[in-house]
């Protein structure tokens, strides 16, 4: 028959599945299940009804054979071949593996158990029925970790199983299903931890543990189950340090950190803290911190067995000193430069000043003069303000410089004011719009080498803002000699 190979890869959910041998120590044995001894098929005792048939060595066909939904308990050496191999069946052979007829490659294996000398088996040729193949129920004790372990040996792909432990007193369910098993030709283990958790009333509790088949597939999906183990384990104490990434400054984000120690997972966390602070994470982060958030944070942590630890931190936001700064104006010019700068003082904070030209400040309240050298569009004034805990905060603010322009001039040659707006692209036009004068050379009063009249002319200036845009002033100046 063709058969799909799969393998099945467990990872840890809510529990925890290992291939690995346990290093965790074992105590008592709550039962182990080896099927026995059994050189003919006998009925499995934990085989749910409804779930699979049983199939005599001495039934019909389905039965002799084995074949989909049909199950029995045997030392697999002793399943005969089908008459062809045109049918689904579970066989045996003297070798680990053997060639048929047809050219494919069977495998064969003997009892798990060491030491069986007719061990027996559980076979099964799963169908299209997402069932049980092994169900029983087991009195626990409470405040335990419990081990339940089987080993499967796949017959032929694709096979998959899932394994579970429900506590009947509780509802609480372990469970897991994995992908496909394709490794044919080999036995192979699974876990499954689950707990039992403290009681103040019972010393018990009742738990179903069982597995499934999972894989609705009829060419293949044949296993044997041997080997089933339920134990306790040893539980170390649960342990908590807790801590948090503190002191910050307000603003910054804080975590606040808890390890715990303990093999009983999962664990289970609640955080709280001032203004009302809960949470349910193990490591919670406070975004955006301020200053009422310092205090004493309260984790208390509880393992899958009930046990409790609890601990605190104590978290300290630092304030953060105010930067934000006046100053007389928004703009200069070279006439007036002068500015002051200025910032309501707090106790143990310092204050140093940027002013974008070079120089440098210290203080809360100061003047300062700026030099004006026409290629200059805006200064950058930045204050950064440090408290003693080393907290700080910045603050930058533009001033802009913009041409001074005067509202008369006189072009008299005792060089004071003899012209109007050197270095700037300048048009200057009369009461009728005609125009005097264009450039950058300053206009000295003058048209085609003709004094003009003292009067009140009009100007267009151009000149580069802030943005490095081109920006226009429109007005007027009087010509008085």
């Amino acid at each position: 028959m063709n058969k799909k190979r799969t393998i099945l890869l467990l990872s840890a959910i809510a529990v925890f599945f290992s291939l690995q041998a346990q290093t965790t120590t074992y105590g008592d044995t709550i039962f182990f299940d080896n099927f026995g001894e059994h050189t003919h098929r006998v009925e499995c005792l934990y085989m749910p009804a409804g779930s699979y048939t049983f199939a005599s060595e001495n039934g019909d066909r389905n039965q002799r054979e084995i074949q989909d939904n049909y199950y029995a308990v045997v030392d697999p050496r002793n399943i005969r071949d089908a008459i062809t191999s045109d049918y689904s069946f579970f066989w045996t052979a003297p070798t680990l593996s053997a060639v048929t007829s047809s050219g494919s490659t069977r495998f064969y294996t003997a009892d798990h158990t060491p030491g069986d000398i007719n061990g027996a088996v559980m076979v099964v040729n799963a169908g299209e029925t997402v069932n049980y193949i092994y169900k029983r129920n087991l009195t626990h004790k409470t405040g335990y970790r419990y081990l339940l372990s089987f080993w499967i040996y796949v017959v032929a792909k694709s096979s998959q199983f899932s394994m579970e432990a429900t506590n009947t007193t509780t509802g609480k369910t372990y469970i897991y299903t994995g992908p496909l098993l394709t490794d044919e030709g080999k036995w192979i283990k699974y876990d499954l931890n689950f707990s039992v958790p403290i009681s103040a009333n019972m010393t018990t509790n009742e738990v179903t543990i069982g597995l499934q088949n999972r894989n609705k597939l009829i060419t293949g999906n044949d296993y044997y189950i041997d080997d089933i183990l339920v134990s306790t384990l040893h539980t170390d104490p649960l342990t908590i340090d807790v801590s948090n990434t503190g002191p910050v400054c307000e603003g910054s984000p804080i975590q606040l950190i808890v390890n715990s120690g303990g093999d009983a997972l999962p664990f289970t966390y609640a955080w709280t803290g001032p203004n009302g602070f809960n949470s349910a994470e193990s490591s919670p982060i406070l975004s955006n911190s301020t200053a009422n958030m310092s205090g004493v944070y309260n984790v208390t942590v509880t393992d899958a067995l009930g046990q409790v630890a609890t601990a605190t931190t104590n978290v300290n936001v630092n304030t953060v000193p105010k930067s934000d700064f006046s100053v007389s104006g928004n703009t200069i010019d070279n006439k007036n430069n002068t500015v002051t700068f200025n910032i309501t003082p707090e106790a143990g904070v310092e204050y140093e000043w940027d002013l974008g030209d070079g120089t440098k400040e210290k203080g809360s309240t100061f003047t300062h003069t700026y030099s004006i050298d026409g290629n200059t569009y805006e200064y950058k004034i930045q204050l950064k303000s440090t408290i003693s805990q080393g907290c700080s905060s910045t603050t930058s603010k533009t001033i802009e410089v913009t041409p001074f322009v005067p509202n008369v001039f006189s072009p008299n040659g005792d060089g004071v004011n003899d012209h109007f707006m050197t270095g700037f692209d300048t048009q200057i036009f009369d009461r009728s719009g005609n125009l005097l004068f264009s450039g950058t050379s300053g206009w000295d009063g003058n048209y085609h080498g003709r004094e003009m009249d003292n009067d009140t002319y009009f100007y267009q200036i151009k000149y580069t803002d802030k943005y490095r845009e081109v920006s226009n002033l429109k007005g007027f100046v009087i010509l008085k000699r």
